[in-house]
């Protein structure tokens, strides 16, 4: 298995078993797609699992037919993994129909990290981070999505392209919105230590 990240922050807490057989994508979709895709050709893993931190998606206006939305701290494994355009959501811009917005993720492990405490969860991709309030409402209402992530569709979407199972397992750090960024600095490092005890949980060895 092929562990990556965004950047080394979010594997710092990882034990060195762990650490010395995970890599860093970079930051972004762009970034994310090319460096997956180079490291898998190179290395020919059997299996990838992205690590990392998201956003929470503000509750809907309308409880009545929405599931609940875990909470800050909480850990989360992707479900499925959709590209979403805040310029498409507006009205003002449209993803050709050929172009795929869906990512698969390995769904046979889904099982095992929700064992350990993780909530199953659509994770969304953007290209940058939601600073809007209103944007983050709508974006959750048009995608269905609980949480946002930049590098998650990109790492998923290049191990599809190359036949390996991917497995996003992201911790909360934030609400998605005006407050967002601030609450991101302020959980980042607590949050990435969870998502490592899980995944070592889960995992049980090395890679």
């Amino acid at each position: 298995m092929l562990i990556l990240a965004a950047f080394p922050p979010e594997l710092a807490p990882f034990s060195d078993s762990y650490r010395n057989g995970a890599l860093t994508v970079g930051i972004g979709l762009v970034a994310a797609a090319h460096a997956t895709a180079s490291l898998v050709a190179a290395l020919h893993p059997t299996s990838v699992l992205l690590v990392g931190s998201c956003g929470v998606y503000p509750a809907p206006r309308d409880q009545r037919t929405a599931r609940p939305r875990p909470a800050i701290g909480s850990v989360v494994v992707a479900e499925n993994v959709v590209l979403v355009d805040s310029a498409a959501v507006r009205g003002d811009a449209a993803l050709p129909e050929p172009m795929n917005a869906r990512a698969e993720v390995d769904r046979s492990t889904i099982a095992r990290f929700a064992e350990q405490g993780c909530v199953p969860a659509i994770v969304a991709s953007t290209l940058g981070i939601t600073t809007s309030d209103s944007l983050a409402h709508a974006l959750a209402e048009r995608s269905g999505a609980d949480v946002e992530n930049l590098e998650a569709f990109a790492v998923a979407e290049a191990c599809a392209a190359a036949g390996i199972p991917c497995t996003v397992v992201l911790g909360i750090t934030n609400v998605v919105g005006s407050e967002g960024r601030g609450q991101w600095r302020q959980n980042h490092v607590e949050v990435a230590m969870r998502v490592a005890h899980v995944v070592e949980r889960v995992l049980g060895r090395a890679p």
